[in-house]
């Protein structure tokens, strides 16, 4: 059940899982993985630390939110810096990607010298009806006024090429 209802197999482990095994905070995290698939332990310390900061970036998101209410601030831009060089160049290897998996319209990365810090700034662009993301090019298809640029590529183009997220 857990590749193909995620959502709901975590919440099921949550409540019935951790009865069996009380150590394991997650079903997915602990899934085995292919036959013959040695366990990488380089990856999983470079997205245990993905998810420390996008869970940080949540929290930053998540405080603008409540001064403003009535704005969907989660997907204007969220700003990761103050960044060590490890971090850095963690986000950086993730390119463009990096806006997918802190799961904002747009992110950008700074260097800086000590811990992280984030700053969150609402966006000034329209948000896509499909995605939700808030983009410059919203519209930009006349055929197609509500929706993004990438939106529209995906639907009726060659759609967008994604590496990591």
């Amino acid at each position: 059940m857990a590749p193909f209802l995620s959502f709901t197999a975590e919440e099921a482990w949550k409540v019935f899982g951790r009865q069996a095994r009380p150590r394991r905070d997650h079903l997915h995290r602990d899934l085995p993985g292919p036959v013959g698939v040695a366990h990488d332990d380089a990856l999983l310390a470079k997205w245990t630390r993905l998810r420390e900061i996008r869970d940080a970036v949540n929290k930053a998101i998540e405080a603008v939110r409540a001064r403003r209410p009535h704005r969907l601030v989660a997907a204007g831009r969220g700003r990761a810096v103050g960044l060590n060089a490890e971090d850095l160049a963690l986000l950086g290897s993730l390119g463009d990607d990096l806006k997918f998996v802190l799961i904002t319209s747009a992110a950008t990365v700074r260097a800086g010298a000590g811990e992280l810090s984030i700053t969150v700034t609402p966006s000034k662009h329209q948000k896509c009806e499909r995605c939700w993301h808030y983009r410059a090019d919203v519209g930009i298809n006349p055929a197609h006024p509500t929706i993004c640029g990438r939106c529209d590529s995906n639907l009726h183009g060659e759609g967008e090429q994604r590496s990591i997220a």
